[in-house]
């Protein structure tokens, strides 16, 4: 038979304090009279903020730093995704140089062509 000489560093959780403290915060959210459809409300607004602003700050960035660069002519078998992976800078996210390709080469989809002539997308330092 094994033991472990192995001791918790943190108190054991006692559940009648956390159901104590449960029934703190629902009393003070029943004493605000804030109707549960009103807190509702707040609880999605807040995450669709928090979403958009993530979303936002994958693709922010200053219109005048996207200078045309190389050319490169595409290979059969080529997305923009192993393209972008083959060019883009090491510290970048694919998706935002993939946009940056879209809007020198002024694409307006993701697809192209075996042989077609793509101008690389360089960023000013």
């Amino acid at each position: 038979m094994r033991y472990s000489t192995y001791q918790s560093i943190y108190e054991p959780v006692n559940s009648e304090a956390v159901k104590s403290n449960i029934g703190h915060v629902k009393r003070l959210f029943a004493d605000a009279k804030i109707p549960t459809w009103m807190l509702k409300l707040i609880m999605v607004s807040l995450i669709i903020f928090v979403g958009c602003s993530t979303v936002l700050t994958v693709f922010a960035g200053d219109e005048g730093d996207v200078l045309p660069g190389g050319k490169i002519a595409v290979s059969q078998g080529e997305t923009l995704w192993s393209i972008s992976l083959e060019h883009k800078p090491e510290n970048m996210d694919t998706r935002v140089y993939i946009e940056a390709m879209k809007k020198v080469n002024q694409l307006e989809s993701t697809s192209i062509q075996a042989g077609q002539v793509l101008i690389l997308p360089q960023f000013t330092p």
